[in-house]
Protein backbone atom coordinates (compact mmCIF):
# COMPACT_ATOMS: atom_id res chain seq x y z
CA UNK A 1 0.00 0.00 0.00
CA UNK A 2 1.24 3.55 -0.16
CA UNK A 3 2.58 5.62 2.58
CA UNK A 4 -0.47 6.44 4.78
CA UNK A 5 -0.92 9.77 6.55
CA UNK A 6 -0.15 9.06 10.22
CA UNK A 7 0.55 10.68 13.68
CA UNK A 8 2.20 9.16 16.72
CA UNK A 9 1.81 10.79 20.15
CA UNK A 10 2.92 9.12 23.70
CA UNK A 11 -0.25 7.68 24.07
CA UNK A 12 -2.40 7.46 20.80
CA UNK A 13 -1.43 6.26 17.35
CA UNK A 14 -3.62 7.76 14.68
CA UNK A 15 -3.68 6.32 10.90
CA UNK A 16 -5.47 7.14 8.10
CA UNK A 17 -6.21 4.62 5.45
CA UNK A 18 -8.76 5.40 2.63
CA UNK A 19 -9.82 8.87 4.11
CA UNK A 20 -10.82 7.22 7.52
CA UNK A 21 -8.87 7.96 10.59
CA UNK A 22 -8.04 4.47 13.18
CA UNK A 23 -6.42 5.87 16.28
CA UNK A 24 -5.32 3.65 18.71
CA UNK A 25 -4.67 3.91 22.17
CA UNK A 26 -1.70 3.29 24.72
CA UNK A 27 -2.85 -0.16 26.17
CA UNK A 28 -4.86 -1.52 23.30
CA UNK A 29 -3.80 -5.19 22.23
CA UNK A 30 -2.43 -3.72 18.96
CA UNK A 31 -0.69 -0.91 19.98
CA UNK A 32 2.54 -1.71 20.13
CA UNK A 33 2.57 -4.07 17.19
CA UNK A 34 1.32 -0.76 14.93
CA UNK A 35 3.81 1.35 15.97
CA UNK A 36 6.63 -0.86 15.46
CA UNK A 37 5.46 -1.59 11.90
CA UNK A 38 5.14 2.12 11.53
CA UNK A 39 8.44 3.26 12.43
CA UNK A 40 9.79 0.40 10.06
CA UNK A 41 8.12 1.75 7.48
CA UNK A 42 6.13 -1.67 7.32
CA UNK A 43 3.18 -0.29 4.95
CA UNK A 44 1.45 -3.58 4.09
CA UNK A 45 1.34 -4.99 7.38
CA UNK A 46 -0.30 -1.91 8.59
CA UNK A 47 -4.18 -2.22 7.42
CA UNK A 48 -3.64 -5.60 9.66
CA UNK A 49 -3.16 -3.75 12.94
CA UNK A 50 -5.82 -0.93 12.86
CA UNK A 51 -7.80 -2.81 14.91
CA UNK A 52 -7.50 -5.89 17.62
CA UNK A 53 -9.48 -8.15 15.08
CA UNK A 54 -7.63 -7.28 12.38
CA UNK A 55 -4.35 -7.94 14.44
CA UNK A 56 -5.33 -11.86 15.76
CA UNK A 57 -6.29 -12.57 11.94
CA UNK A 58 -3.03 -11.37 10.82
CA UNK A 59 -0.68 -13.35 13.36
CA UNK A 60 -3.16 -16.45 13.07
CA UNK A 61 -3.39 -17.05 9.80
CA UNK A 62 -7.23 -16.67 8.85
CA UNK A 63 -7.61 -20.40 11.59
CA UNK A 64 -8.58 -17.61 14.31
CA UNK A 65 -10.34 -14.71 15.15
CA UNK A 66 -11.56 -12.23 17.15
CA UNK A 67 -15.22 -11.55 19.08
CA UNK A 68 -14.93 -8.65 21.43
CA UNK A 69 -12.46 -10.02 23.53
CA UNK A 70 -12.94 -13.49 22.76
CA UNK A 71 -10.31 -15.59 20.84
CA UNK A 72 -12.27 -17.76 18.48
CA UNK A 73 -11.03 -21.31 16.91
CA UNK A 74 -13.24 -22.40 14.14
CA UNK A 75 -16.23 -20.64 15.41
CA UNK A 76 -15.76 -21.94 19.27
CA UNK A 77 -13.74 -19.96 22.34
CA UNK A 78 -10.92 -21.17 23.26
CA UNK A 79 -10.35 -21.85 27.13
CA UNK A 80 -10.21 -18.27 29.41
CA UNK A 81 -6.63 -18.58 29.98
CA UNK A 82 -5.31 -19.41 26.69
CA UNK A 83 -7.05 -16.69 25.28
CA UNK A 84 -5.67 -14.56 28.24
CA UNK A 85 -2.24 -15.54 27.34
CA UNK A 86 -2.71 -14.82 23.65
CA UNK A 87 -4.55 -11.02 24.28
CA UNK A 88 -1.24 -10.42 26.20
CA UNK A 89 1.58 -11.90 24.11
CA UNK A 90 -0.32 -9.50 20.95
CA UNK A 91 -0.47 -6.68 23.82
CA UNK A 92 3.92 -6.38 23.84
CA UNK A 93 3.64 -7.30 20.96
CA UNK A 94 5.39 -10.65 20.95
CA UNK A 95 3.87 -13.57 18.00
CA UNK A 96 1.72 -15.91 19.32
CA UNK A 97 1.52 -18.48 16.96
CA UNK A 98 3.24 -21.01 19.32
CA UNK A 99 -0.13 -20.35 21.78
CA UNK A 100 -2.01 -20.98 18.77
CA UNK A 101 -0.41 -23.75 17.53
CA UNK A 102 -0.74 -25.56 20.48
CA UNK A 103 -4.46 -25.37 20.70
CA UNK A 104 -4.52 -26.51 17.04
CA UNK A 105 -2.49 -29.47 18.33
CA UNK A 106 -4.45 -30.01 21.52
CA UNK A 107 -7.01 -30.65 19.18
CA UNK A 108 -5.95 -33.72 17.89
CA UNK A 109 -5.78 -35.51 21.60
CA UNK A 110 -8.23 -38.06 21.24
CA UNK A 111 -9.35 -37.97 25.33
CA UNK A 112 -11.76 -35.49 26.60
CA UNK A 113 -10.18 -35.43 30.10
CA UNK A 114 -6.72 -35.26 28.76
CA UNK A 115 -7.73 -32.13 26.78
CA UNK A 116 -9.15 -30.74 30.01
CA UNK A 117 -6.41 -31.83 33.00
CA UNK A 118 -3.87 -30.67 31.06
CA UNK A 119 -4.51 -26.73 31.33
CA UNK A 120 -3.89 -26.90 35.31
CA UNK A 121 -0.08 -28.68 34.94
CA UNK A 122 0.55 -26.03 32.57
CA UNK A 123 0.07 -23.36 35.02
CA UNK A 124 3.00 -24.88 36.68
CA UNK A 125 5.93 -22.55 36.78
CA UNK A 126 8.61 -22.97 33.95
CA UNK A 127 6.33 -24.86 31.86
CA UNK A 128 6.65 -23.01 28.94
CA UNK A 129 5.22 -23.55 25.30
CA UNK A 130 7.62 -23.59 22.13
CA UNK A 131 7.36 -21.97 18.63
CA UNK A 132 5.45 -25.38 17.61
CA UNK A 133 3.06 -25.53 20.03
CA UNK A 134 4.32 -28.36 22.12
CA UNK A 135 5.11 -27.52 25.74
CA UNK A 136 8.70 -28.34 27.30
CA UNK A 137 8.44 -30.46 31.00
CA UNK A 138 11.38 -31.82 33.35
CA UNK A 139 12.08 -35.25 33.54
CA UNK A 140 14.44 -36.97 36.43
CA UNK A 141 16.58 -39.70 35.64
CA UNK A 142 19.44 -41.85 36.58
CA UNK A 143 23.05 -40.34 36.00
CA UNK A 144 23.17 -42.83 33.37
CA UNK A 145 20.03 -40.46 31.60
CA UNK A 146 17.97 -44.60 32.13
CA UNK A 147 14.78 -43.74 33.76
CA UNK A 148 14.20 -44.54 37.45
CA UNK A 149 11.77 -47.72 37.67
CA UNK A 150 13.44 -50.07 34.79
CA UNK A 151 17.32 -49.04 34.40
CA UNK A 152 16.45 -49.52 30.12
CA UNK A 153 14.76 -46.56 28.84
CA UNK A 154 17.45 -44.41 27.22
CA UNK A 155 16.76 -40.43 28.26
CA UNK A 156 20.00 -38.84 27.28
CA UNK A 157 19.57 -35.32 24.82
CA UNK A 158 18.01 -36.12 21.14
CA UNK A 159 16.67 -39.20 22.18
CA UNK A 160 12.84 -39.63 21.33
CA UNK A 161 10.46 -42.31 22.79
CA UNK A 162 7.12 -43.45 22.09
CA UNK A 163 4.72 -46.36 23.29
CA UNK A 164 1.63 -47.07 22.26
CA UNK A 165 -1.31 -44.60 23.84
CA UNK A 166 -3.97 -47.77 24.62
CA UNK A 167 -0.96 -49.20 27.00
CA UNK A 168 -0.67 -46.14 28.71
CA UNK A 169 -3.29 -45.89 31.76
CA UNK A 170 -5.62 -43.03 31.78
CA UNK A 171 -6.89 -43.74 35.40
CA UNK A 172 -5.65 -39.97 37.18
CA UNK A 173 -6.95 -41.69 40.57
CA UNK A 174 -4.04 -43.93 40.03
CA UNK A 175 -0.54 -41.78 40.74
CA UNK A 176 2.15 -43.95 39.65
CA UNK A 177 1.15 -46.62 36.62
CA UNK A 178 2.49 -47.78 32.89
CA UNK A 179 3.16 -45.09 30.56
CA UNK A 180 6.04 -42.32 30.50
CA UNK A 181 6.06 -39.52 33.16
CA UNK A 182 7.38 -35.81 32.93
CA UNK A 183 6.38 -33.19 35.38
CA UNK A 184 7.31 -29.76 37.11
CA UNK A 185 10.61 -29.03 37.87
CA UNK A 186 9.94 -30.10 41.61
CA UNK A 187 8.48 -33.10 40.99
CA UNK A 188 11.62 -34.51 38.59
CA UNK A 189 14.06 -32.88 41.12
CA UNK A 190 13.15 -35.34 43.66
CA UNK A 191 12.92 -38.22 41.03
CA UNK A 192 15.86 -38.60 39.86
CA UNK A 193 19.77 -37.95 40.61
CA UNK A 194 20.01 -35.95 36.90
CA UNK A 195 17.63 -33.68 35.18
CA UNK A 196 16.56 -33.14 31.48
CA UNK A 197 14.33 -31.09 29.43
CA UNK A 198 11.49 -32.83 26.87
CA UNK A 199 9.18 -31.68 24.69
CA UNK A 200 5.96 -32.58 24.85
CA UNK A 201 3.08 -32.85 21.87
CA UNK A 202 0.00 -31.95 23.32
CA UNK A 203 -1.50 -34.54 21.75
CA UNK A 204 0.58 -37.30 23.28
CA UNK A 205 -1.03 -36.39 27.04
CA UNK A 206 -2.31 -39.54 28.37
CA UNK A 207 -3.25 -38.38 31.92
CA UNK A 208 -2.45 -36.03 34.80
CA UNK A 209 -2.42 -37.93 38.53
CA UNK A 210 -4.57 -36.14 40.97
CA UNK A 211 -1.59 -36.86 43.22
CA UNK A 212 1.46 -34.28 43.75
CA UNK A 213 -0.85 -31.18 42.93
CA UNK A 214 -0.84 -31.85 39.16
CA UNK A 215 2.54 -31.63 38.82
CA UNK A 216 3.40 -34.62 36.98
CA UNK A 217 1.77 -36.63 33.78
CA UNK A 218 1.40 -39.70 31.84
CA UNK A 219 2.62 -39.09 28.02
CA UNK A 220 2.78 -41.15 25.02
CA UNK A 221 5.67 -39.70 23.40
CA UNK A 222 8.45 -37.14 23.95
CA UNK A 223 11.41 -35.67 22.93
CA UNK A 224 14.55 -34.61 25.20
CA UNK A 225 15.90 -32.00 24.13
CA UNK A 226 19.17 -31.28 26.75
CA UNK A 227 20.18 -31.24 30.22
CA UNK A 228 18.30 -29.15 32.68
CA UNK A 229 20.34 -25.44 32.89
CA UNK A 230 19.76 -25.17 36.77
CA UNK A 231 17.65 -22.20 36.07
CA UNK A 232 13.33 -22.54 35.90
CA UNK A 233 12.06 -22.11 32.19
CA UNK A 234 9.94 -19.22 31.55
CA UNK A 235 6.40 -19.93 32.29
CA UNK A 236 4.82 -18.71 29.06
CA UNK A 237 6.43 -19.20 25.86
CA UNK A 238 10.20 -19.86 24.65
CA UNK A 239 11.88 -19.59 21.18
CA UNK A 240 14.62 -21.64 19.63
CA UNK A 241 17.01 -19.36 20.77
CA UNK A 242 15.89 -19.41 24.20
CA UNK A 243 16.77 -23.53 24.76
CA UNK A 244 19.95 -22.83 23.08
CA UNK A 245 19.07 -25.17 19.59
CA UNK A 246 22.56 -25.41 17.46
CA UNK A 247 23.24 -23.51 14.73
CA UNK A 248 24.31 -24.56 11.84
CA UNK A 249 26.75 -23.85 9.02
CA UNK A 250 26.24 -24.01 5.59
CA UNK A 251 27.22 -27.32 5.30
CA UNK A 252 25.43 -28.91 7.94
CA UNK A 253 28.32 -28.84 10.83
CA UNK A 254 27.31 -27.51 13.76
CA UNK A 255 29.94 -24.76 14.69
CA UNK A 256 32.40 -25.15 17.16
CA UNK A 257 34.51 -22.49 18.80
CA UNK A 258 36.44 -20.38 16.14
CA UNK A 259 39.90 -19.76 15.75
CA UNK A 260 40.03 -17.13 18.36
CA UNK A 261 38.46 -19.05 20.67
CA UNK A 262 41.13 -21.06 22.02
CA UNK A 263 41.81 -22.33 25.37
CA UNK A 264 43.64 -19.68 27.40
CA UNK A 265 46.42 -21.18 29.56
CA UNK A 266 46.19 -20.77 33.38
CA UNK A 267 48.74 -18.46 34.91
CA UNK A 268 48.94 -20.75 37.95
CA UNK A 269 51.81 -22.15 39.03
CA UNK A 270 51.49 -25.35 37.67
CA UNK A 271 51.55 -26.37 34.04
CA UNK A 272 47.62 -26.37 32.67
CA UNK A 273 45.91 -28.39 31.18
CA UNK A 274 44.12 -26.78 28.83
CA UNK A 275 44.76 -27.88 24.95
CA UNK A 276 44.57 -26.28 21.67
CA UNK A 277 40.92 -27.15 20.27
CA UNK A 278 39.39 -29.04 16.87
CA UNK A 279 37.42 -26.00 16.37
CA UNK A 280 34.34 -28.72 16.18
CA UNK A 281 34.84 -31.04 18.43
CA UNK A 282 36.26 -29.42 21.76
CA UNK A 283 38.40 -31.95 22.40
CA UNK A 284 40.14 -31.17 25.57
CA UNK A 285 37.06 -29.70 27.18
CA UNK A 286 35.59 -33.01 28.78
CA UNK A 287 38.93 -33.24 31.11
CA UNK A 288 38.86 -29.78 32.11
CA UNK A 289 39.05 -29.01 35.84
CA UNK A 290 37.17 -25.67 37.14
CA UNK A 291 40.06 -23.98 37.10
CA UNK A 292 41.15 -25.10 33.28
CA UNK A 293 37.44 -23.89 32.27
CA UNK A 294 37.39 -20.56 34.00
CA UNK A 295 40.60 -20.09 31.50
CA UNK A 296 38.48 -20.32 28.60
CA UNK A 297 36.37 -17.75 26.77
CA UNK A 298 32.84 -16.98 28.13
CA UNK A 299 31.54 -17.27 24.18
CA UNK A 300 33.61 -20.90 24.00
CA UNK A 301 32.10 -22.10 27.20
CA UNK A 302 28.80 -21.58 25.86
CA UNK A 303 29.16 -23.32 22.56
CA UNK A 304 30.45 -26.32 24.43
CA UNK A 305 28.23 -26.30 27.39
CA UNK A 306 25.10 -26.17 23.95
CA UNK A 307 26.66 -28.30 21.78
CA UNK A 308 28.07 -30.85 23.22
CA UNK A 309 27.00 -31.22 26.93
CA UNK A 310 23.11 -30.04 25.57
CA UNK A 311 22.39 -27.32 28.33
CA UNK A 312 19.23 -25.89 27.49
CA UNK A 313 19.78 -22.25 27.47
CA UNK A 314 23.60 -22.58 28.43
CA UNK A 315 23.80 -18.42 27.34
CA UNK A 316 20.83 -17.26 29.79
CA UNK A 317 22.69 -18.89 32.78
CA UNK A 318 22.78 -15.80 34.72
CA UNK A 319 25.39 -15.10 37.05
CA UNK A 320 28.30 -15.18 34.70
CA UNK A 321 31.51 -17.51 33.40
CA UNK A 322 31.52 -18.77 37.07
CA UNK A 323 27.85 -19.91 37.27
CA UNK A 324 28.06 -21.16 33.67
CA UNK A 325 31.30 -23.54 34.46
CA UNK A 326 29.75 -24.62 37.59
CA UNK A 327 26.52 -25.77 35.82
CA UNK A 328 29.02 -27.52 33.20
CA UNK A 329 30.77 -29.57 36.08
CA UNK A 330 27.27 -30.61 37.71
CA UNK A 331 26.49 -31.96 34.01
CA UNK A 332 29.25 -33.69 32.67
Amino acid sequence: MSIPSYTITTDTITVIVSGKAHTVRKGATNFLALKQAILEEDWDRVPNLLTVAKSVQAWADGEFALTGNKVQYQGEDVPSELNKRILKMITDNVDPKGLLRFWERLQKNPSWRSVQQLFPFLAHEGIPIDEDGCFLAYKGVRDDYKDKHTGRVDNSPGAVNEMPRNKISDDPRTACHYGYHVGALSYAKSFGSRVVIVKVDPADVVCVPYDSSQQKMRVSKYEVIGNWNGRTLPSTSVTKTDIGVENKTKTGVTEGPGVNDKPIPRTTGRKSRAVELDPKLWEGFDEMDEVDLLAQSLDALRKYAAHVLKIVGASKIPGGKRALVQRIIEVR
